[in-house]
Formats: C-alpha cells, structure tokens, sequence
C-alpha cells in the first residue's frame, strides 16, 4: 500500500471483462418490464448466489467479484479497519499487520470472538448503540429503495459506534470496510482517516439511504460489482 491507480485499474478492468453479473436487476414494484424480469430473475439470482457461498465457506457476505478484486489490491496493506465483523473478519486480517474490527451486537460479537485466537493482529470492540433500537421489518424492496428519511433506525442511535474511527490520527488506514451499521455516517467519518491510495468498501451499496456516500466519494475511482441483487462498491481514495 498505497494503490497506484493504474493498480487499480487493471484489477477493475480483470472484474468488468467477465463480471459474476452485469448489472443489478432490483426494481420497485410496478407494472413494467423491467419489474417483471426482476422477478423472473431473482430466484436464479439468490439460487446462484448460494451456490456460490456454499462453495465458499470462509469468504464474507459480500459480492464473488469484490472478493476477487480485494485478494489482489491488498497484497501490500498494512492497517486495517471494518465495521461489522463476521467472516470478513477472518478472511481479511490476515491481510494486515493490524485489523481493528468493531461490532454492535454482544451475542454476535462473543461467538466472532472465539474464531479470533489464532489472529493476534485483530483488535476486537463491541460498541453498543446508546439507545434502543426500534425493530424493522423491511421487504427486500423497502431496503434498496427506502429513502434515508424514512428509514427507521436513524444513525444517531450509535454515535459511539460511528465515532469510533475518529479516535485514528489522519490517514491511518489502507483499507475501511463498512458493513455494519450506521453506515453512512460510519462511511463518511472514515474519509481522512483513509490514506490515498487506500480503499473504501461499502456492502449492499445499491441501498437509496447511501446516496450521501456515492455524492461523497463521487470523484474517487471504483470498482462497482453485483450479484444482480445486491452491489459492493471499492472505492479508491485519489
């Protein structure tokens, strides 16, 4: 680290030459044929998807193709950072020297934190959010099309949790993955601690409620992938 834009290129252009999927087929209920086909396709789409992830166990929740462009854009990194912690972080500490990783939720941090003995570099905190969280029961549409505003679990609720990163002197991480939660504000408070050439992922980035980060981040470059159902973005900070 850091990555030099023509690195970064040339891993793009290896995803976009034969993509698990080109494009997300998500579409908002309606009399159309794009919502039709939508329809038509989600069940291969989750069906291959499923595959995919029982074929590989150890890989995080995220799309085939933003595994593939990671494995090769990290090969150098040093320091490390993600919110939400699961297989991620198993998979990409090894990567580093060291890996903060930072959690929401106690039972699912206890049963990440046995998997963790064999990797010292993690650094492992459980950050709860301040106040109750109301419960959601969102269709797989409201969670791709549902505006910011009316979404129910505002990021204010974990103002400890997205202020974690802002402890970190400027430019102190290679890599920030974000997907946890809060994570616009979680996205958007990682941008100087970044270092150029470092790199931003964002998971489920096709969710309306992230626009502040796609106009945030507008100029860096990225590598957009899919399942068809859900996108990561990597974003490489100039």
């Amino acid at each position: 680290m850091p990555i030099s834009l023509s690195q970064f290129n040339k891993v793009r252009d290896l995803v976009y030459s034969k993509p698990f999927a080109r494009k997300n087929y998500s579409r908002k209920k309606s009399l159309t044929l794009g919502y039709f086909t939508y329809r038509l396709r989600r069940p291969y789409l989750k069906y291959r998807y499923n595959l995919y992830q029982k074929a590989h166990p150890t890989e995080p929740w995220l799309c085939p193709d933003a595994i593939f462009a990671l494995t090769q854009l990290l090969q150098n990194a040093s320091e490390g950072l993600e919110y939400g912690s699961g297989r991620s972080t198993t998979f990409f500490a090894p990567y580093f020297e060291s890996y903060v990783s930072i959690e929401h939720e106690e039972k699912w941090y206890n049963l990440v934190k046995e998997k963790l003995n064999t990797l010292p570099q993690v650094k492992y905190f459980l950050i709860e959010a301040e106040q109750n969280v109301p419960q959601q029961h969102l269709s797989s549409e409201q969670q791709v099309f549902m505006p910011v505003e009316l979404f129910p679990v505002p990021d204010s609720l974990f103002k400890s949790y997205t202020d974690f990163i802002l402890q970190f002197e400027p430019e102190s991480f290679d890599f920030v993955l974000v997907d946890g939660r809060a994570r616009t504000t979680c996205a958007l408070n990682s941008i100087e601690k970044l270092k150029s050439g470092g790199l931003l992922v964002l998971d489920n980035s096709e969710r309306a409620r992230y626009k502040r980060i796609h106009e945030a981040l507008a100029s860096w470059p990225k590598i957009e992938t899919t399942t068809g159902l859900t996108n990561t973005t990597i974003w490489r900070k100039p």
